[in-house]
């Protein structure tokens, strides 16, 4: 199986929906190609209160470490404090996910028997 493939990512992503931190927010994973035409996986999360996509991805091959990049916007963004909060709930779901994924990487590089770089936390 490729590493972080679509379909493993998808696999994280129901155990991660399993443990009930989910919110609102929608998150789907896409097909994306990586190095040499390899199925590295994309992981895309829709927020509610964010009108821009947001993005999940490893840091580079063979590093359990991920990162979030947010997508551009169109227009400034204006919210109430009950909408900043909400935004909050579904970026603190982000982070989460993303340690989620740190940690599975992780798993996966020492059982499929492969070195991962260290986790460098920030």
């Amino acid at each position: 199986m490729p590493y972080r493939s679509k379909d493993l990512l998808q696999q994280w992503v129901r155990e991660f929906a399993a443990t009930g931190a989910t919110s609102k927010s929608v998150i789907e994973v896409l097909r994306h190609d990586g190095g040499a035409g390899a199925d590295t996986g994309l992981v895309v999360m829709r927020m509610t209160d964010l009108p821009s996509d947001v993005y999940l991805h490893p840091v580079a091959p063979g590093n359990p470490r991920w990162e979030v990049n947010f997508g551009p916007r169109e227009r400034d963004l204006t919210m109430s404090a009950g909408k900043l909060r909400d935004l909050a709930k579904e970026l603190t779901e982000a982070a989460a996910l993303c340690e989620f994924f740190e940690q599975k990487s992780a798993q996966h590089a020492s059982q499929s028997g492969r070195t991962a770089v260290p986790t460098q936390t920030q």
